[in-house]
């Protein structure tokens, strides 16, 4: 009997020292219960293929606020492209080079300039007379200057029509000759058909060959100012 008691004793003793000692290692922090609601997950999110860990406890959105904020970081990614592309071609425009490297020459004010029709005006210097009786070889013509410049040299053409609109000949020319803006200057040039008594349409023809009579055209091909 006695043994029974001091064996049921002993196994008290036991259970007791076990539950001090998880109490020691509780109060000690050895031994913790897991908080499942405190666990945080991590997430892989995506953001234009680039891929970011973020926690659960960190944000929380919804879909369509996840939309929106890829929809805001591809702007933001094109307009610092665009930024990027501007400042390129800002910088090209201001390096005004040849093929060669060389700087391009301006030219300075006041020298004189030669300039098309075409890119200009064609209507810069216009036919104001024409007189050729069929005694002389020459014709006089008069054209008028209709720019606000000063004209110093004229490259023109100048064609000829029969009574009936059919064309006859041509004749290119190139005069030296000032004409200021708004006015009217006479040179001579080479007539048409002078050995076959052909006169200006305008003026005295022989008697004999009132037939033949010729219209003039003019067109202006360049021209140089100062």
């Amino acid at each position: 009997m006695y043994e029974r008691k001091n064996g049921t004793g002993k196994v008290f003793l036991v259970i007791l020292i076990v539950v001090i000692v998880i109490g020691l290692f509780w109060a000690t922090g050895v031994i913790r219960q897991k908080d499942s609601s405190k666990e945080q997950k991590e997430t892989v999110v995506v953001i234009d293929d680039e891929e970011t860990t973020a926690s659960d406890a960190d944000f929380t959105v919804t879909e369509a606020e996840w939309r929106a904020l890829k929809s805001e970081v591809r702007q933001l990614r094109q307009e610092v492209d665009q930024l990027k592309s501007g400042s390129n071609k800002t910088a090209s425009t201001k390096t005004q080079t040849t093929a060669t490297g060389e700087s391009t020459p301006v030219q300075p004010k006041g020298t004189a300039t030669e300039s098309t029709a075409s890119s200009q005006n064609a209507n810069a210097l216009t036919l104001a007379n024409y007189n050729h009786d069929w005694v002389q070889p020459d014709a006089t013509v008069a054209l008028k200057n209709n720019t606000d410049r000063t004209i110093t040299q004229v490259t023109g053409r100048m064609i000829y029509y029969d009574m009936n609109g059919n064309m006859l000949d041509y004749q290119d020319f190139t005069k030296t000759i000032t004409i200021e803006s708004g006015m009217v200057k006479s040179f001579s040039l080479k007539a048409y058909g002078y050995k076959e008594n052909y006169a200006y349409y305008k003026s005295k023809t022989v008697a004999t060959n009132t037939d033949r009579k010729y219209k003039v055209k003019f067109e202006l091909k360049s021209y140089k100012t100062n």
